[in-house]
């Protein structure tokens, strides 16, 4: 399975164009993006303010992935196209906004770069693209998709972004996908994936459940990204992941890395999945978002474990340890005054 092999040769003098570039993995992904001599471009949002992109030497452009001529603006003199934007939303579980944004986006953009003539397109997708698996026998690229248990449309649209890519690549089109699992580290201005964690350092977590999950820094992820401008086959799919943990021993190297006594008690499944049934009626009466809805409380209860293999030997990704990630984390948000 792991046949593919460089294929560009390393051309830093390119012109890389970065969407959703202020987020948590965007912000990484333009370091690691500088630190390798390619000239930038990001694409954000209007009226945002970047600060995790502040003092880099790189180009900021205000559009949308909606607005179709923000986007053709946008890939104008480029030369490649790392996609990182996309609606990571949940609830409610079924949004048109979500397709539009995570798949409908995705064509649109790969017609402008077709239009460009641009050389690479590196789409971030989800692991959840692929079967899962346990500790022992960890989903992987060949895994079939499971997704289609959750009815979410999140995980649906990016696994169609996928199969469109995969099809375009057939056709000639330089596309690849890194798809990376739980991600942890610095710059999580919007508290993203380190909401568990956040939760933990301010006491707010009743306990923790029987699920796993694989888990991975996203600097990791950020390199596996960056290489894959030069690295893999077009048509390629990548799971960037690294450590398959239990959530309890995730929360345990949590609180070592903030020297906190780990006391935390696993709640039985039961409970779980009564309290996200009832939150997620809730939710629908009160239109709020659920603290813990019903399909998030299935899947914190899966064994969702994946083999990032293929990704560190073809993509040559870091495997750097989660408690290193979640240092990285902590010190972020100590500066950024996140917490105390």
């Amino acid at each position: 399975m792991l046949q593919d092999a460089k294929f560009l040769q390393n051309d830093s003098t390119m012109k890389v164009l970065i969407t959703g570039a202020g987020g948590m993995l965007g912000s990484s992904i333009c370091r690691e993006a500088l630190k390798q001599g390619y000239e930038l471009r990001a694409l954000v949002l209007h009226n945002s303010r970047c600060t995790t992109l502040e003092n880099l030497p790189l180009e900021i452009f205000h559009g949308n992935l909606l607005d179709e001529d923000s986007l053709e603006n946008a890939v104008k003199g480029c030369d490649a196209v790392i996609n990182v934007a996309a609606s990571t939303q949940i609830w409610p579980r079924r949004s048109p906004l979500i397709y539009q944004i995570n798949y409908e986006a995705v064509v649109k953009l790969v017609g402008i770069c077709k239009r460009h003539n641009l050389k690479r397109f590196v789409q971030i997708g989800t692991a959840n693209s692929f079967g899962h698996g346990s500790r022992e026998k960890p989903g992987t690229e060949e895994s079939a998709f499971m997704g289609g248990r959750y009815k979410m449309d999140y995980v649906d649209s990016k696994y169609k972004a996928q199969q469109f890519l995969i099809k375009e690549a057939g056709l000639g089109f330089p596309a690849l996908i890194v798809n990376p699992t739980y991600m942890i580290g610095p710059y999580d201005s919007g508290q993203s994936s380190g909401k568990m964690i956040m939760a933990l350092y301010e006491g707010k977590l009743p306990g923790y459940t029987s699920g796993m999950k694989n888990f991975v820094a996203s600097k990791d992820v950020a390199v596996a990204a960056v290489n894959a401008l030069k690295m893999g086959s077009p048509g390629s799919c990548f799971i960037a992941g690294n450590e398959n943990l239990t959530f309890g021993q995730m929360f345990q190297k949590a609180c070592e890395v903030r020297q906190l006594p780990f006391r935390l008690k696993r709640l039985p499944n039961g409970l779980i999945y009564a309290v996200g049934f009832f939150s997620s009626i809730w939710a629908r009466i009160a239109q709020k978002p659920p603290i813990l809805g019903f399909h998030m409380a299935q899947q914190a209860t899966m064994k969702q474990c994946y083999n990032p293999a293929k990704a560190r030997e073809i993509l040559h990704m870091p495997s750097t340890p989660i408690e290193q990630a979640m240092a990285e984390c902590l010190a972020w948000w100590k500066e950024n005054d996140y917490i105390k």
